[in-house]
């Protein structure tokens, strides 16, 4: 019986070139062989989101191609003033981010996890939309926006309910200051962080909540912002998950891995003698180590594998 499993069609592009298309076909093909050995480990970044929606960093039109320069967790944590401006941006950008739903790459990885053939997944995603396709056990390395915490008492909020306080506090500011009205927010374009690029240079009336808890924290939200650090606990698991001996593989979906804390995971997971394959558009740091590259749109690619994986299992 054939697999209950489908993906929405995709349009093709007809000015590819036969090499391109043979280097594509090639790497697709090498997708597939490493999917239905199994026990595969994937690792996700932000190249999977982009077609929910959710700019990347790096690419043509990511938001460094644009001129996006993301808030420093030094910067963050030493200003008040940059603490605003990150707010106001945050406040325009949430509620198109969390409005954002996953796509057929998304489904198609939860699909394999569920089937047994993905063992688990990582991500440096924020955006919590492997969780939305159905993934379980999802080891989010760089955090999630869901919440935001207390760098003062450590108490933990919800970001929604943050994002009322927000509102409520700023909707004269917004009305004087952008003349927009408060339920305007989510018109804005948003960026790979989830904010959006508001240009707006006196902050100094603009209301940052301080922790409801301890009653004047500096809340943060609970991502791992440029220049931080992951947590020592979730950096172990995310090395135990892809070295683990029963692991075959792991696949590099929508990353560059030009941050350390991804590459890491691609070197330790080829020195314990494990196959990686890269899917990815743009170049990345590990291609030199790789055992293919498939340099497709992701969602195409995934589709072009698991179709016919999912039809032989099912």
């Amino acid at each position: 019986m054939a697999s209950s499993f489908k993906f929405a069609p995709l349009a093709t592009s007809s000015s590819s070139s036969a090499g391109a298309k043979s280097a594509a076909r090639s790497g697709v093909d090498r997708l597939y062989a490493m999917l239905e050995r199994g026990n595969v480990v994937v690792l996700t970044g932000a190249g999977i989101s982009t077609d929910s929606g959710i700019p990347d960093y790096r690419s043509p039109t990511g938001s460094y191609s644009v001129g996006h320069k993301p808030m420093l967790h030094s910067e963050f944590v030493s200003s008040e003033a940059n603490r605003k401006r990150y707010w106001l941006r945050s406040m325009f950008g949430y509620g198109a981010f969390q409005a954002s739903q996953p796509n057929d790459g998304h489904r198609a990885i939860s699909e394999l996890q569920r089937r047994g053939i993905v063992d688990s997944v990582i991500t440096q995603n924020v955006d919590r939309l492997h969780q939305k396709a159905g993934s379980e056990s999802v080891l989010e390395i760089h955090g999630h926006l869901s919440s935001v915490g207390c760098l003062s008492c450590g108490a933990n909020h919800d970001r929604a309910e943050y994002q009322d306080l927000l509102r409520t506090q700023n909707a004269e500011w917004v009305k004087h200051h952008l003349q927009l009205s408060i339920d305007d927010l989510d018109f804005a374009d948003i960026r790979a962080d989830g904010d959006a690029n508001i240009a707006h240079d006196d902050l100094t009336d603009f209301s940052v909540p301080a922790c409801s808890v301890c009653k004047q924290g500096v809340l943060k939200p609970n991502v791992v912002f440029f220049g931080g650090s992951l947590d020592p606990s979730i950096r172990e698991a995310a090395l135990k998950r892809v070295t683990e001996p029963n692991v075959n593989s792991l696949l590099v979906v929508g990353s560059s891995l030009s941050t350390w804390s991804a590459l890491r995971l691609a070197r330790a997971a080829k020195d314990q003698g494990k196959d990686l394959g890269i899917l990815n558009i743009g170049p990345t740091r590990a291609d030199d180590i790789a055992d293919f590259l498939c340099p497709e749109n992701i969602t195409k690619a995934l589709q072009d594998a698991i179709l016919p994986l999912c039809s032989s299992r099912a």
